[in-house]
């Protein structure tokens, strides 16, 4: 560690100095190779052990499977696949040859998957044999699609990964590449009803990674990571991929859907060191009852949570069962996390925590003002922070509504208390964040709309002890029409074939018509505000 200090924390040698050439596969993996860490133990995957030498010659060998197909610089791939080493290394393989790889939700469906390979022009997509139909369906619709890719099996018109990668050289001279060029692309739904691609650059394994993983998770080459979530997204993606690569540190494979007593288990198996999850996670974790006396837990020195604000309750029965600290964080697809708890700060349950040494963050009203103590607006990040993203692909209109000035607008408010704590408020617009995930009201309602009798439909979250929101659409029929719970259900299991399952409401209710404004937009924002309007008087009644 350096000398340098900044909010009482010691900052490590080259914080957040990104080289003017590089590659974020190179410093991932390579670099370990080089530095005689080569035998260090990358992926533990069920009783399998890849060391981050044999990740590397994966890693060239899909490189090397890419370029023979004609994937260059600057091109776009589609991955469509649940955990498994196959991904880390197509990820690391495209970075590495300079193409770029877009890892996607296996939860999205059709219409999902024909606007991100079209708006990405992607000219590959790896995939499954269980989850490569969505991709074929819409494929005579993406122009650009050269080629499709099958892990673990084949079919026809498909290419074959296990052979391809078995005739591939593992040797790759890596491409020379910008801290400035583009390295990956995530799709995360936005306002516009479409999800929108986050374009970043390799400079934000520094510029992310050196926050997150050295001063959040203090990671190091003896830890242990685990985050029980697809890589699909940012914060997994980050926090259970290249930020323990970053620092040298082994990740545990997490396969399937999130279950507690596997989480558990897992913990124990591998000597787990550092646990990430989303506060529903932690509140499923804690719903387990005498789990602190089942398993041995000993090896976690401290758990990590973000995708929405962690309750105070949630940390104080954890630090209370397991003796183990939750460091809570805000972070976006745009920049990851910029604002949390680090170990050697005070942690206020409840608070977001403070931004992270080097990066400029405030809360600021409309005019790029700071707000004063105690005072709502909306946090932004400075644009000169290297972990900041490039782009939204092909969405300059939504570029001009976030980025103002020299500032990032991250359409989150909140207030900052005398100490500096950062306290979250809400979305600044109509999101549903359930379970993590953000989740436009209007591609909800535009799937709902397409059954012949709806009229109108609007998506609100509604609050939930579990899943913070949950998905409810109010629906107006074109007739009068019998209500029933089965009509209810034949519009969700509507939504959930056009959508992913996440985004599918866990409720519908049947209004006569909806608030509007004076010129006729659904006011999202009533509907929202009687849904907790109800949710408190439930709370009210179950304590009388």
């Amino acid at each position: 560690m350096g000398t340098v200090k900044e909010s009482g924390i010691e900052l490590p040698e080259g914080y957040l100095q990104v080289p003017a050439r590089f590659n974020m596969a190179v410093h991932a993996v390579d670099r370990h190779v080089k530095e005689g860490r080569g035998n260090n133990v990358a992926i533990y995957d069920g009783e399998k052990k890849i060391t981050f030498a044999e990740l590397m010659a994966l890693e060239n060998k899909f490189g090397n499977v890419l370029k023979n197909l004609g994937v260059k610089k600057d091109d776009a791939f589609l991955i469509r696949s649940s955990n498994c080493v196959a991904v880390f290394a197509a990820v690391l393989g495209g970075m590495k040859i300079g193409a770029v790889p877009i890892p996607t939700n296996t939860m999205f469906r059709t219409r999902e998957m024909e606007h991100i390979l079209k708006n990405s022009d992607a000219v590959l997509a790896l995939s499954t044999p269980e989850l490569v139909d969505v991709i074929e369906e819409v494929k005579d619709k993406c122009p650009t699609l050269k080629h499709i890719m099958l892990i673990g099996g084949e079919k026809p018109g498909c290419l074959s990964y296990d052979k391809l990668m078995k005739d591939a050289s593992p040797k790759l001279e890596a491409e020379d590449t910008s801290k400035d060029d583009r390295s990956y692309i995530l799709y995360t739904s936005g306002t516009t009803g479409n999800p929108k691609g986050v374009e970043h650059a390799h400079r934000w394994l520094i510029g992310s990674g050196d926050p997150i993983a050295k001063l959040a998770l203090r990671l190091t080459p003896q830890d242990i990571v685990l985050h029980p979530q697809e890589i699909s997204f940012m914060f997994p993606f980050g926090n259970s991929f290249f930020y323990p690569f970053h620092c040298g540190s082994a990740v545990v494979l997490y396969y399937g859907r999130f279950n507690p007593d596997t989480v558990f288990k897992f913990v124990q198996k591998y000597k787990v060191t550092v646990l990430n999850g989303v506060p529903t996670m932690y509140r499923m974790l804690l719903a387990e009852k005498g789990t602190e006396k089942k398993y041995d837990l000993s090896s976690l020195k401290l758990c990590h949570s973000a995708g929405e604000p962690l309750p105070a309750e949630s940390f104080n029965e954890f630090l209370h069962r397991f003796g183990v600290k939750i460091y809570d964080c805000l972070g976006q697809t745009e920049p990851h996390e910029f604002v949390g708890n680090i170990p050697g700060w005070e942690i206020k349950p409840g608070s977001m925590g403070k931004p992270f040494p080097g990066v400029d963050v405030r809360i600021l009203d409309d005019d790029q003002n700071e707000c004063p103590v105690g005072e709502t607006g909306e946090i932004a990040i400075n644009r000169n922070h290297p972990g900041l993203f490039l782009s939204y692909r092909k969405m300059p209109e939504r570029e001009e509504q976030v980025l103002r000035g020299e500032w990032y607008y991250t359409q989150d408010k909140a207030y900052k208390d005398e100490d500096g704590y950062f306290w979250y408020v809400s979305r600044s617009d109509d999101l549903i964040k359930s379970r993590g995930y953000l989740i436009s009201p209007k591609e909800v309602e535009e799937a709902c709309v397409e059954l012949p009798w709806v009229l109108e439909a609007a998506a609100v979250g509604s609050p939930d002890p579990l899943m913070g929101q949950k998905v409810k659409v109010f629906v107006t029929m074109r007739e009068k029409k019998e209500t029933s719970q089965e009509l209810a259900e034949s519009v969700i299991e509507h939504i959930k074939a056009r959508l992913a399952p996440y985004k599918a409401p866990k409720e519908v209710e049947f209004v006569e018509e909806l608030p509007k404004t004076a010129t006729g937009k659904i006011r999202r924002k009533v509907l929202k505000e009687l849904e907790e309007q109800r949710y408190k008087e439930k709370l009210a009644e179950a304590a009388q």
